[in-house]
C-alpha cells in the first residue's frame, strides 16, 4: 500500500476519533471511561468535536494521518505532544459528556493516573521530550505499515533534536514500538478506590526511546 503522512485538517477530526474508536473498539478502559459511547454516532460527532478543541487550543499538540494514496481514504492517524522545552500546566478532565457524576469520577480518576508517568517526565526532562500521545489505524488496513510511518514522524523530529521520545503503548503496540526503539520501563496498572473494586482498570505498559546524541560538528 502507497502512503502518505500528512498533518491533519480540522476537517480531519471526526474521522481521526472514528479511527481510534474503532480500533480500540471496547478493550481499553481509560476510552471507554473518558469518551462515553464512543462507538454511538453520538458519541462519535462528540469525540470529533473534542479532537478538534484540542487541534486548535493546545499549542504543542500535532495530529497526522496515514492517507491510502490510491483512495485518498485517512487510514490511520497520530497525535503528537511537541513540548519544545516547555512545561505545560497540568489540566483536569471536565466537560459534561457523562451521564451521572460517578462516571465523570471514575474517568477523571483514569485520566490523572493515566498521565502520572508521563507528566514526570516532562517535569523532570523540562519539556524537552516528544510524547506520542495515542495511535490507532483503522481495522480494516492494520498490518499494511500505517503504524510505523506514523510513529517514525514523531521519532525523527525527536532525533533531530536530540529528545526522548515516550508512549503510554498496550500490549497490541509493544512489539512495533520495540522495533522502532523504545524500551520498556515499567507496566502500570492504575489501582481503584475501593467503591470502583469491580469496575475494569487500565494497564499500559510505560516506554521510552532515548534520545539521540547530536552530532555539533556536522552542523557546524
Amino acid at each position: 500500500m502507497d502512503l502518505s503522512i500528512e498533518e491533519c485538517s480540522d476537517d480531519d477530526m471526526l474521522r481521526t476519533f472514528e479511527i481510534i474508536s474503532a480500533a480500540f473498539c471496547h478493550e481499553h478502559p481509560y476510552i471507554e471511561a473518558v469518551f462515553p459511547s464512543h462507538d454511538s454516532s453520538m458519541g462519535r460527532v462528540a469525540g470529533g468535536a473534542r479532537m478538534l478543541a484540542i487541534k486548535r487550543t493546545d499549542p504543542h499538540t500535532i495530529f497526522i494521518k496515514a492517507v491510502d494514496k490510491a483512495t485518498g481514504l485517512m487510514i490511520g492517524q497520530a497525535k503528537w505532544n511537541i513540548y519544545d522545552g516547555v512545561v505545560p500546566a497540568e489540566v483536569e478532565l471536565e466537560g459534561n459528556f457523562w451521564d451521572t457524576a460517578d462516571e465523570k469520577e471514575f474517568a477523571q480518576h483514569l485520566y490523572r493516573e493515566y498521565l502520572v508517568p508521563r507528566r514526570t517526565a516532562v517535569r523532570e526532562l523540562g519539556g524537552k521530550v516528544i510524547s506520542l500521545d495515542i495511535l490507532t489505524v483503522d481495522p480494516e488496513y492494520q498490518k499494511r505499515g500505517a503504524g510505523r510511518l506514523l510513529v517514525r514522524w514523531g521519532t525523527a523530529l525527536a532525533d533531530k533534536t536530540g529528545v526522548e521520545t515516550v508512549v503510554e503503548a498496550s500490549e497490541y503496540g509493544l512489539e512495533l514500538y520495540r522495533s522502532e526503539g523504545f524500551e520498556v520501563k515499567r507496566r502500570y496498572e492504575i489501582c481503584l478506590p475501593e467503591k470502583w473494586a469491580e469496575r475494569d482498570t487500565q494497564r499500559f505498559i510505560w516506554m521510552v526511546r532515548p534520545a539521540k546524541k547530536i552530532d555539533q560538528g556536522a552542523q557546524c
